[in-house]
């Protein structure tokens, strides 16, 4: 399968992805990738790379029942090959094999302690190496227990009420928490799933940052804190 230089899925096995052998017939050979679904007139869309590049759907025939909700902003993985004919304003052309749309959230500054608790204080795990930060979005893989997946609510959180204690606090960094809330959907099996959030209402406090302190508050190891850079997503 090649590799396609874009934002890589670090827990494709857990989607039940694995690599393609040529003689396989018709399939992806492009590694999937998460990507923003972007509306176009007429009920067309095409997906965006977090870098700004544009890819189109140019062959749609292998998902004709997908439709993009217009009115929300939504993530979405997605399995394709690249064509070779270009397409003027894109930079890639693609035949489009499958769309898996993931949760996507908000963030927000909270002010309050009573919002803080009302956005939620469930436990949320995390899979190493799947998280990427760019300046509009914030993705990882996260774990967490769930029998009714719908129910559940995640936010990204600047917490300007001195709540959250923020341990390893850094200049050049923003403290955020995730705020998860289950609506009591406890006891389930542990359940994995992509989540993005949305930075675009952080924009003024992320000015001049380097990246972000991530605090997760998990369900084994207590709260963790993950410092990510914008010019390369990682664990520090």
């Amino acid at each position: 399968m090649k590799k396609f230089g874009l934002f890589l899925l670090g827990a494709l096995t857990m989607l039940g992805v694995t690599s393609c052998n040529d003689d396989d017939g018709d399939y992806p050979r492009n590694t999937p990738l998460i990507t923003t679904v972007c509306p176009l007139e007429g009920g067309d869309y095409c997906f965006e790379r977090d870098n700004g590049d544009r890819l189109y759907p140019s062959d749609k025939s292998r998902v004709p029942g997908y439709k993009p909700d217009g009115d929300q902003k939504q993530r979405a993985i997605i399995w394709f090959s690249l064509l070779d004919q270009t397409i003027p304003g894109y930079r890639y052309n693609i035949a489009l094999y499958a769309v898996e749309e993931i949760y996507t959230g908000t963030s927000e500054v909270v002010s309050d302690a009573a919002r803080l608790a009302e956005l939620g204080d469930a436990k949320t795990g995390y899979t190493v190496g799947t998280f990427n930060l760019s300046e509009s979005w914030l993705t990882f893989y996260a774990l967490y227990s769930c029998r009714y997946n719908s129910k559940h609510t995640f936010t990204l959180a600047v917490d300007k009420s001195g709540t959250m204690e923020f341990k390893e606090s850094k200049e050049g960094y923003l403290d955020v928490v995730v705020l998860h809330d289950d609506q009591d959907d406890q006891g389930g099996p542990d359940c994995g799933f992509y989540i993005s959030f949305d930075l675009t209402p952080l924009a003024a406090e992320l000015e001049g940052k380097k990246g972000i302190n991530l605090l997760i508050p998990t369900r084994e190891n207590g709260n963790r804190e993950i410092k990510l850079r914008f010019d390369a997503s990682r664990g520090e």
